[in-house]
């Protein structure tokens, strides 16, 4: 198999990646953030179709920074091993960065939820005494 066929393969499987975990990731976390945005639900709406498009930009810039145009010179014209652990250092990348960002999002997402509640409760009160 020629290099460039392996890193055509690859790039795809990351897209096919990107593709599939999204939305199912997104499936899972709906109950998560409507428990978080008890208080405001149309304001948890808003946040998650902000990091889905977040999360899809991080992951698309990812697979494009990684995408390579000719083989580095210790690539041989047909796949050898160094080509496959470069591509399964890419894929284990994407895994990596989903994680992580997945990771921080269900840590920071309480504090976030909490924040803005505590934010909307500071204007109900503001407005109750006004009037």
């Amino acid at each position: 198999m020629e290099w460039w066929t392996l890193e055509l393969i690859t790039t795809l499987i990351l897209v096919v990646i990107v593709v599939v975990l999204g939305p199912l990731i997104k499936r899972y976390g709906k109950s998560y953030a409507a428990d978080v945005f008890v208080a405001s639900p149309r304001t948890g709406k808003s946040y998650l179709v902000l990091m889905d498009v977040a999360y899809y930009l991080i992951f698309g810039a990812y697979i494009l920074l990684t995408i390579r145009f000719e083989p580095p010179s210790d690539w041989a014209e047909t796949v050898n091993a160094a080509q496959l652990q470069a591509e399964t250092v890419r894929l284990a990348g994407l895994l990596i960065l989903m994680g992580l960002l997945h990771g921080l999002n269900v840590i920071t997402l309480p504090i976030i939820g909490r924040l803005l509640s505590l934010n909307r409760r500071l204007d109900e009160d503001i407005e109750s005494n006004a009037a």
